[in-house]
């Protein structure tokens, strides 16, 4: 099959767009003036005389249709170049985003670790805080209790 019967083959959108910008012009990719031969449809170019750049001739959301269509047909590769990346291009590179692959966490989850160990050890030193804390008497008293809850045989 020649090329020309792949073209027919096209569906309009695509035929339209290589009528309008043919593959063999090699298109720029990075903006240039809205008069070059090689000015990306896809991208803002600077018209000459005012300076100002204007919008691109196709917008983004029909940027991706062709692109899609393109891909679809395996003809991407003849369309201008853009910034724009779609299907696998998008996924070799992938930043994934910092809170799935460790999540921050709230306050009180990120400190919980700490106040667990300060809770165990306070617990552990409950007796010894509350005897210099009420005196000897209360001290002579807690071992008396201690000795109360001892069962001995003897």
């Amino acid at each position: 099959m020649s090329s020309k019967q792949y073209f027919e083959q096209l569906p309009k959108k695509l035929k339209d767009f290589f009528y309008k910008y043919p593959p063999s012009v090699k298109y720029a990719s990075k903006p240039t003036s809205t008069h070059a031969l090689d000015a990306n449809p896809f991208l803002f170019n600077k018209h000459p005389v005012t300076g100002k750049y204007h919008d691109p001739i196709y917008s983004r959301r029909r940027m991706s249709d062709i692109y899609k269509l393109a891909h679809r047909y395996g003809v991407q590769e003849f369309l201008p170049p853009t910034d724009k990346k779609f299907f696998e291009e998008k996924y070799e590179n992938k930043k994934f985003m910092r809170g799935i692959l460790s999540p921050k966490g709230h306050k009180h989850e990120n400190n919980m670790e700490e106040r667990m160990r300060v809770k165990a050890q306070g617990i552990a030193n409950a007796q010894k805080i509350l005897e210099e804390a009420k005196g000897s008497k209360y001290k002579r008293k807690a071992s008396q209790r201690e000795e109360k809850k001892r069962v001995g045989w003897v």
